[in-house]
């Protein structure tokens, strides 16, 4: 169904012009960085994150032409309720090692359901076009701890999916894992009904029913994270991403 919905939109999408076309292609082309593994390790398990579909509207170009390293991606235009979101990468293979300097990229859509970057996006509230826009993509370099921290909005849902976040993690500019995250279910529901999100309704698929997370109930169960806060305050969560290196 992800892959359906993506290539439906891609192909909207494609017509608005040759940038759009080359959204799909991968390069493995820019800035060198050095990656080492330190010996402390984390103790929220070791295992091997589930590789899941990139999924629809990754920056036009590949996520490694993305020159959007930053930590606040809401760039000041998205409201939404606050999530903050710190990432911590570990080497499976070498006992959950922190993993320093790999590059994890993210992106998601707004509270209404669409992405930046592409124009004619099937939604809700109807079709929308976001090109030119880069709000709520970017990427961090994981420190001596593997960690980054990303501040954004809880997102918006649309049809077919349930709600979810898209992850990419490179090292040595090769990518290593693509992968999503999705939410606790009765947070997702209570958000979905909160004012800013309310003109969207409740989304119909559940995490469960979901045709990418809901495939694997380990893997779901291993990419669901869990939130701290509430609506007025925000949420914060951290979420472990395992490569085998």
């Amino acid at each position: 169904m992800e892959r359906k919905n993506f290539l439906k939109a891609f192909v909207l999408a494609a017509a608005a012009g040759p940038l759009l076309i080359d959204s799909c292609s991968k390069e493995n082309t820019t800035k060198t960085t050095t990656t080492s593994t330190a010996t402390a390790t984390t103790d929220s398990g070791c295992i091997v994150t589930a590789t899941e579909t990139e999924g629809p509207y990754p920056y036009p170009g590949g996520e490694l032409t993305n020159p959007l390293e930053r930590s606040n991606i809401t760039e000041g235009t998205q409201t939404g309720v606050p999530l903050t979101l710190t990432i911590t990468v570990v080497n499976v293979d070498s006992s959950c090692a922190l993993v320093e300097n790999a590059r994890v990229d993210i992106w998601h859509c707004n509270k209404d359901g669409y992405y930046s970057g592409y124009a004619n996006q099937p939604g809700i509230l109807g079709s929308k076009s976001y090109t030119g826009q880069t709000f709520l993509r970017g990427y961090q370099i994981t420190d001596a701890n593997g960690q980054v921290k990303f501040v954004t909005i809880f997102p918006g849902w649309y049809s077919g999916r349930t709600t979810h976040i898209h992850f990419e993690v490179y090292v040595n500019n090769v990518m290593k894992k693509t992968t999503q995250i999705a939410f606790t279910q009765s947070i997702v529901d209570a958000v979905d009904v909160s004012t800013l999100y309310a003109s969207l309704g409740v989304n119909p698929i559940t995490n469960a029913s979901d045709s990418i997370m809901g495939d694997s109930a380990t893997d779901l169960a291993n990419e669901t994270v869990s939130l701290s806060g509430s609506i007025s305050a925000g949420y914060t969560g951290n979420y472990t991403i395992g490569l085998a290196l």
